[in-house]
């Protein structure tokens, strides 16, 4: 990655009325998408020149805090999930509403697309389900779930399921789970690959390298983990952060990642030497969720002190 650095471009400050728990980006766009406690989700344009960022839309049907937002290959659809128990599908060409799905209560927390599809599918991590729930869009009904294993019903409490992603070969889909393990799925078969283990708390984000082959994770252990997901084998274990990691991004070069924690920091890891390459303190409170633009120009980091912060890899 050698002298690679991320630059501020604009910290928008109360970019919400409340804490911002989700960001992502539009695929192939210079659009980013937050949600807040504040019940909306929000869109902006985002450019190397004034005004920097812009507030394009605003979404307002959730009426609890939202807590995941994701968006579709194509970046024609996102969709956003709240404590609510909704999931909500919005057409970004027109603002309108592609679909509306109902889930039992404390069942949905991180949402993510399926890269690979046909058809709309989103997989949807199930909290205290223990499970991962495959929807489909279009018809707004569920088309499969990936269940947890677990001894007993005493043990199935701990397997809360808080995050979810899909390699990007859509091959795999791993969970990341209350009790610090880490499950991983075949997709194609539905089957159960590996459980990994290693973390000791929450894991709160999970995300693929760009050749699927790699997971990297977020925990409340204070660690970053690099896995091999084949071998099912710990690489290794990145510390730095000061509290909770709540959010992992790839870069989509595999070159490097980056992080946000509890202690109000992001942090730029380098993947080959495997250090940590920067330290951004623009935030003031915890940063619940870090973005890579697709072509990985910009990263986008979203607070609890309101503001989504834009960064320019340089």
């Amino acid at each position: 990655m050698g002298s690679t650095r991320l630059n501020l471009l604009r910290k928008h400050e109360d970019a919400h009325d409340d804490a911002l728990w989700c960001t992502t980006w539009v695929p192939n766009q210079n659009q980013c998408i937050t949600g807040s406690v504040d019940e909306c989700v929000k869109v902006w344009a985002v450019q190397n020149e004034l005004p920097y960022v812009e507030n394009s839309h605003t979404y307002t049907s959730h009426t609890l805090g939202v807590v995941s937002v994701t968006v579709d290959p194509t970046g024609t659809f996102a969709a956003s999930s709240a404590l609510d128990s909704f999931i909500r599908v919005w057409n970004l060409q027109d603002s309108s509403t592609k679909a509306v799905i109902e889930t039992p209560p404390s069942e949905t927390w991180q949402i993510k697309f399926m890269p690979q599809s046909d058809s709309l599918m989103l997989a949807a991590a199930g909290g205290s389900s223990s499970k991962v729930v495959l929807w489909d869009v279009v018809e707004t009904q569920p088309r499969g779930h990936l269940g947890i294993p677990s001894a007993d019903e005493k043990h199935k409490r701990e397997k809360f399921v808080l995050s979810v992603a899909f390699s990007p070969d859509g091959k795999r889909l791993a969970c990341g789970v209350m009790d610090g393990t880490v499950v991983v799925f075949d997709v194609p078969s539905s089957k159960l690959m590996h459980t990994l283990t290693g973390h000791h708390k929450p894991v709160r984000d999970v995300c693929f390298t760009p050749d699927s082959r790699m997971l990297l994770t977020a925990c409340d252990d204070m660690h970053a983990h690099l896995y091999d997901v084949e071998h099912a084998t710990l690489i290794e274990a990145f510390s730095g952060h000061e509290s909770w990691v709540l959010s992992v991004a790839c870069h989509p070069s595999g070159s490097s990642f980056a992080t946000g924690s509890s202690d109000a920091k992001v942090k730029l890891w380098d993947l080959q030497t495997r250090t940590c390459a920067q330290t951004l303190s623009d935030h003031t409170d915890q940063v619940w969720s870090v973005a890579w633009q697709t072509d990985g120009s910009k990263l986008a980091s979203a607070s609890d002190d309101k503001s989504v912060a834009f960064y320019n890899l340089a």
